[in-house]
């Protein structure tokens, strides 16, 4: 019997056969102890050169030349558990048996385990016999049994480490404890296979707790099945990240027929998700806000009225969309129309307090879906969200306004089809934009653009066109240093044989809508011009405006309209002038500058009218050939002094024109004091009620004779 303490044993081979030494390694630092292992397999018959090692160092260093490596179980200079965790760390590290007066079973189970290859009893030589019997013939076998040189060993074990799947065993308890997991675990998770195993519970505490409880209920009804476990879920590796796991297992049973382990493989989905994952956002989601896309909306929306036809509740759907946005864009650019957009998805997400109940369907529209709400609600709701625009946003350090018109629509009263819902809500939303918009309006039959009554009054309106029930009203303009009269707006009037007079409102927009403004614009042009030509001929000739829509200016052949109303009624270019909205011009502002400047050379003068109401870029204004601005009257109407914001607008408005060489008119002046200070403002012109309403050409004639204000010589 030799036992030493420090001694590094032979390099040569191990030990082989009774005849010759077996080489033993003993944890601890108890001399006596390493004593007692040499009498015990002394008694068994075989001759031993023991070492001792009192630390991890020393054990490292000494094990590599031993056959077996004995720890005690209740040693703490170097722990049973830091042993096996050694040895399955360190390539070549000898077989480890614990040994121990006495175990429980739970401890065996844990000691195997975590990679003992045996649990002795101090004494117990038939079971230390066969131990040292069982582990020699391994050697043997590794060392020549299968004649397998070390070459093709490593080429094997490199292949085996490369393969992209964890293998493991488990054991078919509630926690699915590993009895063994490969080495791939190291670098699918950060965690050695040592340290895995030396927790019983670690797969268990490092799975995804949202997916836990699932995958371990999955997990026990397989091994109470005899079943296939097969699951994907999310694991967190040691720096905490989520990897996700796709996990293949077979039960296999034990001599009694019940469950004893589980043997698998596991495959690192990880990139697989996210890829997934990406698309999912790329389909259902935004991406300048994050918001759910109208695809994912449409889902929700479906989900929502199932569950509202079944308990009976209503639901709303609201739709927003900015008002003259494409100003906004043209005037400041995309990359900062994309910034108001995205500043507005988390102010609609602050507003109503959860942005899942927000999305993008598209541009500058967003949809709202409200559960549990009924058109009341709805307006409520509506007016919140408006009420949230009121701020501007803040674009390179520049405050922007922007307005917005909300519609919408609610189930059951108005479809319970997402898309009906939908398509009623954009209507109304369609709606609040021709009434001006910064609006909300749920939705009726009045929205549809093609309801029937609506239909019937179209085609009413091109009977008016042959008949006799359309008719001009003219709104006198005047200059505000020299009180003469300078000319005067045409103002299109329906009399309706059964409705009585008909509010513009109510047709204009659809006639633009379905081409019949053309024709519109043609009987306009022809009238104002028949009607200036006669002015004219009386000897009060006046310059006469005419109102060119959108559709018109996009329409190329409005140059030729103008060109055939001035010669077919022998009337003078410079008798007429062409008023576009700012914000027809800024719809196309390269195909509105064409148009115009086409205009201009047939000598047709250009007035902006509702200047203020758009996003006009300044840089942009020189390169149109208009030779007026018209202040909004919101603007006129909103003076309450010389420091008021409105006054601030109108006063900086026209010191803009007058840089330009613009002449300036004031609409909407309905008192003198307004008239007054517009005056003091630098307004050249001016026109509204307090000057004189619109009247027939007829009236205008006898006003101009009254002696209130004179006309301008000509």
């Amino acid at each position: 019997m030799n036992v030493t303490a420090t001694d590094t044993p032979d390099s040569g081979e191990r030990g082989q056969g009774m005849g010759r030494p077996l080489k033993v390694v003993v944890v601890g630092d108890a001399h006596e102890a390493a004593l007692r292992v040499a009498e015990d397999f002394e008694r068994s018959g075989y001759e031993t050169a023991v070492f001792l090692a009192p630390s991890e160092e020393e054990l490292e260093r000494i094990a590599a030349g031993c056959e077996l490596v004995v720890a005690w179980a209740d040693a703490t200079t170097v722990p049973p558990r830091r042993v096996l965790e050694l040895s399955a760390s360190r390539g070549g590290f000898p077989p480890v048996v614990i040994l121990s007066d006495s175990y429980t079973e739970d401890e065996i189970v844990s000691l195997v385990r975590a990679g003992a290859r045996d649990c002795l009893r101090r004494g117990d030589l038939s079971r230390l016999r066969a131990a040292v019997e069982r582990e020699r013939a391994a050697a043997a076998t590794r060392r020549g049994g299968l004649r397998v040189d070390a070459e093709s060993i490593d080429r094997y074990r490199t292949l085996i480490e490369e393969i992209p799947a964890l293998t493991y065993v488990a054991w078919a308890d509630d926690s699915g404890s590993r009895a063994y997991v490969s080495p791939q675990l190291q670098a699918m998770t950060g965690f050695s296979p040592g340290e895995w195993l030396a927790e019983p519970d670690m797969w268990v505490r490092r799975l995804h707790p949202e997916d836990r409880e699932t995958v371990l209920r999955q997990f026990r009804d397989a091994c109470a099945t005899g079943g296939r476990f097969a699951a994907d879920y999310r694991l967190l590796d040691r720096e905490g990240r989520v990897v996700w796991w796709r996990d293949e297992g077979r039960v296999l049973p034990g001599p009694d027929g019940k469950a004893r382990f589980v043997r698998g493989f596991v495959l690192d989905i990880t990139e697989q998700r996210m890829a997934e994952e990406s698309l999912r956002k790329m389909r259902f989601y935004d991406q300048l806000t994050g918001l759910p896309n109208r695809v994912l909306l449409l889902n929700r929306l479906g989900r929502a009225l199932a569950e509202s036809v079944r308990t009976s509740r209503p639901l709303a759907i609201l739709i927003l969309a900015l008002d003259r946005f494409r100003e906004v864009t043209n005037t400041l650019g995309a990359h900062n129309g994309d910034l108001i957009v995205r500043d507005l998805a988390a102010r609609l997400g602050d507003t109503l307090g959860a942005t899942d109940r927000v999305a993008r369907l598209r541009g500058d529209e967003f949809g709202f879906l409200l559960p549990d709400a009924d058109a009341t609600f709805a307006r409520q709701v509506g007016e919140r969200i408006l009420g949230s625009l009121e701020r501007p946003f803040m674009v390179q350090r520049l405050p922007i306004e922007v307005s917005a018109s909300i519609g919408m629509a609610v189930a059951p009263e108005h479809g319970t089809e997402a898309e009906t819902l939908l398509r009623r809500a954009d209507a109304a939303v369609q709606f609040a934009k021709k009434q001006g918009g910064g609006v909300s309006v749920v939705y009726s039959s009045a929205c549809e653009p093609h309801e029937p009554s609506r239909l019937a009054l179209l085609g009413e309106l091109r009977r008016a066109l042959e008949g006799d029930e359309l008719l001009l009203h003219y709104q006198p303009k005047v200059d505000l240093k020299t009180r003469t009269v300078v000319g005067a707006e045409a103002l299109l009037r329906w009399r309706h044989a059964k409705r009585g007079f008909v509010p513009p409102l109510e047709f204009i927009g659809d006639a633009e809508q379905t081409g019949l403004i053309r024709p519109l614009t043609q009987w306009v042009l022809a009238r104002a011009a028949t009607e200036a030509r006669g002015w004219a001929q009386q000897g009060r000739g006046l310059p006469v405006a005419v109102n060119v829509s959108a559709r018109s200016l996009r329409d190329g052949r409005i140059v030729d309209d103008v060109e055939e109303a001035l010669r077919a009624h022998d009337l003078s270019p410079e008798r007429l002038q062409v008023e576009v909205t700012e914000s027809a011009v800024m719809a196309d502002a390269k195909r509105a500058a064409e148009v115009l400047t086409r205009l201009t050379s047939k000598g047709v003068s250009v007035s902006i009218d509702d200047f203020g109401t758009g996003q006009t870029s300044l840089g942009l204004l020189p390169q149109l050939p208009v030779r007026e601005l018209k202040i909004d009257k919101s603007f006129v109407m909103g003076m309450t002094g010389e420091g008021g914001d409105d006054t601030v607008i109108v006063r900086s408005t026209a010191d803009l024109a007058h840089n330009l060489g613009l002449t300036v008119v004031a609409e909407g002046v309905e008192n003198q004091w307004t008239l007054d200070l517009l005056s003091s403002l630098g307004c050249d012109e001016a026109q509204g009620f307090h000057i004189a309403r619109p009247m027939p050409s007829a009236d205008l004639m006898t006003w101009l004779g009254s002696g209130g204000w004179s006309r301008a010589e000509s």
